[in-house]
């Protein structure tokens, strides 16, 4: 029909900015309402316009609260990304067929994999646990 699709690259670079765009934008708007509204009625009242409003009032409130989520939207795009990269290489449901077809041990297979995600979260997670008690609130 001569009309070209774009390459998967690019349809999984939007798929994936658009599904964890649409999470960043609700967590930040969760954490901006976390800071009551008296903030900001009282830094209008000293003469601050939005931008300093919310850049030295509100955002660094809400930071405290929009951290933790935004960490595991972190985490759940790593695992998202490699998803969609095993649909470029192959359909996921092939890939097991073809490893018994040449009678290759799939459950070591899938235990590095699994490994692989461990080696790579793991810091993430560690990072994510560091970063939360450096910004939270003693009770």
């Amino acid at each position: 029909m001569g009309i070209e699709l774009p390459s998967f690259f690019w349809c999984a670079v939007t798929a994936l900015s658009l599904y964890t765009g649409a999470f960043v934008c609700e967590v930040v708007r969760a954490g901006m309402n976390t800071v009551p509204v008296g903030q900001a009625e009282a830094a209008r009242s000293v003469g601050l316009n939005y931008a300093q409003v919310m850049g030295t009032v509100i955002l660094p409130q809400a930071f405290k609260a929009i951290m933790p989520p935004l960490s595991s939207l972190a985490i759940a795009l790593l695992k998202n990304t490699t998803i969609a990269a095993g649909f470029s290489v192959a359909e996921a449901g092939s890939i097991p067929a073809a490893m018994a077809e040449r009678g290759e041990n799939q459950m070591a297979t899938l235990v590095w994999i699994s490994v692989g995600f461990l080696i790579l979260i793991t810091p993430l997670a560690l990072a994510q646990r560091w970063a939360e008690r450096k910004v939270s609130v003693p009770t």
